[in-house]
């Protein structure tokens, strides 16, 4: 397995990435990458601009046009040569000045390096250094102490890590996992060069001791150089694919490409080996539960922390699972209660699935299932087409859950991190539901809705809003996917959300709806399904019309709705709201000179300046 497929799983990608165009920064080492993986990616637009001067008063190409733009900084230029002079760097003075410097250099090379996103907020993506291979000391006792470069090397990725985390749409590429994992000593040039240089082997250093016109005399050297390859195989090939492909694992989990927020797991010989009425009775002598069970279940306490629900779907007796359930999960680091769903009986999968995916309120295109099974995931698949399976082999299970970028996310808002809660409220919020009449149940919920105006990517409910908008599938009126460079164009020409959070007797739910709107004009409505039914949508559109024309002035509105394959729910919302479509044209509505709706009695809805 190469090293781009080992870290950056791609099981679980279904839409393709359109990168079209990328900016790079950085030193003769990035122009080297650009240089490699030009071939992986025929079609993209690479712009190199050497960081080692003054940026250009504008990059090649207008700064929106970049899909996103990398930050390489010289390692050399940020430690400067002083460190060559290793003696002197054992003087506390000298390593405390250095250190000190490095920092101030790093924060002030990343601010300038940074110019052309201030005011476009473009992706970016800021590598972190290589660590040397070695410890580098002048004696064993100072290893991992603050005499080892590399305790300095390893406190300045953590200061840009800190850095980064300060920017918006900014984040941390993590070059250094990359070299550890494909292995340093198989491109990193600091086996012959400075431990700060930050290059790789190439087949070409040998030239400069062997070609006439790099070397004098022309005779060359007396002893024959071997070529650059006997002596330190290179995979060069595969740091360069591995860099593109954190690259756009990067891009995918930032836009959301092919999300999954729900996994399902089958239990025997998936959650543990062997099967739970066979092989966990009485008797104790129970199947083995180190290796791959213990990444299991591992990986499920990770995907529920990135607010990505779980569940268990599962051929089995209810009550014989519950019993054994601690003899087959040792350790309690995985109960039942930690599941959203559960689903174990003897029905179909397919419908169980179905089922589950129904209360969670999603699509099949969001949702994975794990089973070990051939025929169960065959059957699943068929029968909810969208849907992706994994599970024949156990040993890449974990590594497709956790490192897939499609089970990332680029950070973590309120909502996400409570999402299991949310769900478990709702689903008493529905039991209620079914024992009493719409009015009866619309009428004690005791809902409420605040609603507020962004217009500024800097505002605090933005990253929500954001993840809303780019995850929604079924209450989503165009389904468009929004970069946060294009929020920020479209903020700066006129345009801003309305976005409105929801609580009920039950739970907060959160912010749970973003509306992106122009003068007149409602260009896309994004909400969360959990409170799909409690006719807030319309609420909300007839508390922004009544607003716009109050405060200005605004009587004539539009808005646009395209249908996807997912969108069923919301395609009548403004023919609902009094609006009637303008032509015949079925993705444009109009509304009508007239009052706006009423918001429905149930609701409480206040508006409050975000």
């Amino acid at each position: 397995m190469r090293a781009a497929d080992f870290l950056f799983p791609t099981d679980l990608c279904v839409t393709d990435t359109d990168i079209r165009n990328v900016l790079v920064l950085g030193s003769c080492a990035a122009g080297g990458w650009v240089a490699g993986i030009k071939a992986l990616a025929p079609n993209v637009r690479f712009d190199v601009i050497n960081v080692g001067a003054a940026l250009p008063e504008e990059p090649p190409l207008p700064i929106r046009k970049y899909d996103f733009q990398f930050i390489q900084l010289p390692l050399r230029d940020i430690v400067t040569d002083r460190i060559i002079a290793f003696k002197k760097y054992l003087d506390p003075d000298v390593r405390s000045a250095t250190f000190e410097n490095a920092l101030n250099s790093l924060k002030f090379r990343l601010e300038a390096a940074l110019r052309y996103s201030r005011d476009s907020n473009v992706l970016t993506f800021v590598s972190n250094f290589p660590v040397p291979q070695v410890p580098v000391v002048a004696s064993l006792d100072r290893i991992g102490g603050d005499q080892d470069f590399c305790t300095l090397v390893r406190k300045l990725n953590d200061y840009i890590a800190d850095l980064v985390s300060t920017y918006t749409n900014v984040f941390l590429f993590d070059y250094d996992s990359i070299a550890n994992s494909l292995g340093k000593r198989f491109f990193h040039d600091d086996v012959m060069a400075f431990y700060s240089h930050f290059f790789f082997l190439h087949p070409s250093h040998r030239d400069a001791d062997v070609h006439p016109s790099f070397n004098a005399p022309a005779g060359g050297r007396i002893d024959p150089l071997p070529l650059m390859e006997d002596v330190y195989p290179s995979q060069i090939d595969q740091l360069f694919e591995a860099i593109w492909r954190q690259w756009e694992s990067l891009y995918r989990t930032v836009h959301q490409i092919d999300a999954v927020k729900l996994v399902i797991f089958d239990l025997d010989d998936t959650m543990w080996r062997g099967q739970i009425a066979e092989h966990y009775g009485n008797e104790g002598k129970w199947p083995v539960f180190a290796g791959w069970p213990l990444g299991i279940w591992e990986a499920i306490n990770h995907l529920r922390a990135r607010g990505i629900l779980t569940a268990i779907c599962s051929k089995n007796d209810a009550g014989l699972v519950e019993a054994r359930w601690d003899r087959a999960v040792t350790s309690r680091w995985v109960t039942l209660d930690d599941f959203t769903f559960k689903e174990i009986n003897w029905s179909p999968k397919a419908e169980n699935i179905a089922k589950i995916i129904n209360q969670a309120s999603l699509t099949p295109k969001s949702v994975l299932f794990v089973d070990d099974n051939p025929v169960e995931r065959e059957s699943v698949a068929a029968a909810l087409p969208g849907i992706r399976v994994i599970g024949s082999n156990p040993f890449v299970v974990r590594r497709i859950l956790l490192w897939s970028s499609e089970t990332q996310v680029a950070r973590l808002s309120a909502e996400s991190v409570n999402r299991d809660a949310m769900i478990r409220k709702q689903q008493l919020r529905e039991t209620e539901r079914a024992s009493m009449s719409r009015e009866e149940f619309l009428l004690g919920l005791n809902c409420s809705v605040r609603l507020s105006r962004l217009s500024s990517t800097s505002s605090s409910d933005f990253p929500r809003s954001l993840e809303l908008l780019n995850k929604t599938n079924q209450f989503n009126t165009t389904g468009k996917r929004w970069s946060e460079a294009e929020v920020s164009n479209f903020f700066a020409e006129g345009g801003c959300f309305y976005v409105f959070s929801v609580e009920d007797k039950f739970t907060q739910y959160g912010l749970v709806g973003v509306i992106l709107y122009e003068p007149g004009s409602f260009q896309q409505f994004a909400m969360s399904c959990r409170v799909l039914g409690l006719d807030i949508e319309a609420s909300v559109i007839s508390e922004i019309i009544r607003r716009e024309e109050t405060d200005n002035l605004i009587f004539a509105f539009s808005a646009v709705v395209v249908d996807t394959e997912a969108n069923m729910v919301c395609r009548d919302l403004y023919l609902r709201c009094d609006f009637i479509r303008d032509h015949g044209d079925n993705t444009l509505f109009v509304k009508p000179a007239g009052p706006a709706s009423q918001i429905a009695k149930h609701l409480r809805l206040e508006y409050a300046e975000a």
